[in-house]
């Protein structure tokens, strides 16, 4: 697991899922954003007190709606004093478009946004779609979308 944004963390695999009431008392994490292809793992034995399961393996897979999503979970999570878990059944670098899609939603600019997501905690370099990212970045200024 690595921190990577106040209250927001990143993780990936099985194991906490598996442990998931040891790892929370030690964390405080309560909200968990799950992305897994098919199904969500169990998170054993009492479920996080937020959670949102995305059906996806991979960002390319991600359109607006599941962008403007994940972002919101997390802008939710964050409002509600939760610290959040950001996991990817097949890896914590699969959870870095959950995290873009956060900043951008809370107001961040779309080029810082992208730079920061290559620097640690995060690998570099980032590949991504900029032009979805430039397509969600516009979505965004539409009337009521951030509400």
């Amino acid at each position: 697991m690595t921190w990577v944004h106040e209250r927001i963390f990143a993780a990936g695999g099985s194991h906490i899922p598996e442990t998931w009431d040891a790892f929370a008392d030690q964390t405080g994490i309560s909200a968990v954003l799950h992305l897994a292809p098919d199904r969500p793992l169990a998170f054993q034995t009492h479920p996080p007190a937020g959670f949102l399961w995305l059906d996806l393996a991979e960002e390319s897979q991600a359109g607006d709606h599941e962008r403007l999503l994940a972002g919101r979970f997390i802008q939710h999570a964050l409002n509600e004093d939760r610290r959040v878990l950001i996991h990817s059944s097949l890896g914590r670098h699969r959870t870095r478009w959950t995290y873009v899609a956060y900043r951008l939603l809370s107001g961040g600019r779309l080029g810082e946004v992208l730079r920061k997501a290559a620097e640690p905690p995060w690998l570099a370099p980032y590949h991504t779609d900029r032009t979805a990212w430039e397509r969600f970045h516009a979505s965004l200024k539409e009337p009521d979308i951030r509400a």
